[in-house]
């Protein structure tokens, strides 16, 4: 399989060194890397044209727009590979992180996307240590359920499904890979031909955010019959390792972080229903207003603004 990575990059360059050397000591080197980079003035040019040296790598500029439209621009500059991987600039792979994707889609062939495990990392003195702890403090998803967490039809036999509200909903499943929408842009990869013109960036206009793109992406290679999973087996997980102990620019606080957090959770019923699903607007209307609970000063305007924008 040809393989292109994607690495979406802003404010930056102090990562980047570490997570251009994990793709340099690949298993399988990848085909090609894609640096969509949106310049902030810290010099990550330099750092990739220095870092970089000896992969095949394209830097692609994005003079505006949010991370969706980023993830659009890698998408369409890895148009001639069979396979997209998707890494975060601040993460480090395994040193197998391209083989277990290409062993996964070789012997999945109803597969059009799958999210691996994503480990912590430490940087401390300019060394990163990689620390076998879930980055995200759990491993398995809180089993979430109710009428405003019916599964869309086409997801009825998935563990993590779109919901007809456009939630997300979950059941309790052991398999080796669950199928599930509940991928990470951290490490996830995609056949290309699953999600090349997905319109991120029409669904994405308006967000600061762009919380739960990738589960936007599954939904557009469901529609083309492709199923996507989580790699939840250790020994078969393509495993990232994410830098923990630094500030992020998307997980923030404060009242306009929870006001746009809201706004994605309230957009989703409508982006969905732009794709072309069976969402249920009384089914919307009963989620709102139950995640609308406990700080209706922020959320409701979120929601009312989602609705009219």
């Amino acid at each position: 399989m040809e393989t292109c990575v994607v690495i979406t990059t802003y404010k930056r360059a102090w990562a980047l060194p570490y997570s251009i050397a994990s793709l340099k000591d690949q298993s399988i080197p990848p085909s090609k890397v894609v640096f969509v980079l949106k310049p902030s003035g810290d010099e990550s040019e330099k750092v990739i044209e220095e870092c970089a040296e000896g992969l095949n790598y394209e830097i692609v500029i994005q003079n505006e727009g949010n991370v969706a439209m980023a993830v659009e621009l890698g998408i369409k500059a890895c148009k001639e590979h069979d396979l997209i991987l998707f890494l975060d600039d601040d993460a480090l792979a395994s040193k197998n992180w391209i083989e277990k994707y290409t062993e996964f889609f070789e012997r999945n062939k109803s597969a059009g996307g799958a999210s691996g495990i994503v480990y912590k990392a430490v940087l401390e003195d300019n060394k990163v240590s990689l620390i076998d702890e879930p980055f995200y403090g759990k491993e398995n998803y809180t089993v979430r359920s109710g009428i405003h967490r019916r599964p869309l039809p086409e997801y009825k036999d998935y563990c993590e499904w779109l919901s007809t509200s456009g939630l997300i909903g979950t059941k309790q499943c052991n398999s080796s890979f669950i199928p599930s929408v509940v991928l990470s842009g951290v490490n996830m990869a995609f056949k290309t031909n699953a999600v090349e013109k997905c319109p991120l960036s029409a669904l994405y206009k308006n967000s600061r955010k762009c919380l739960h793109y990738e589960e936007m992406l599954s939904y557009c290679a469901k529609k083309k019959g492709f199923e996507t999973y989580r790699i939840v087996e250790k020994g078969l997980s393509p495993k990232v390792y994410h830098i923990a102990n630094v500030e992020s620019l998307t997980r923030g606080k404060g009242l306009s972080h929870q006001f746009w957090i809201q706004y994605d959770f309230s957009k989703d019923y409508w982006r969905l229903r732009k794709l072309g699903a069976r969402v249920n607007f009384l089914h919307y209307l009963i989620a709102m207003g139950i995640i609308a609970r406990g700080n209706q000063f922020i959320k409701i305007p979120a929601t009312l603004y989602a609705i009219v924008k």
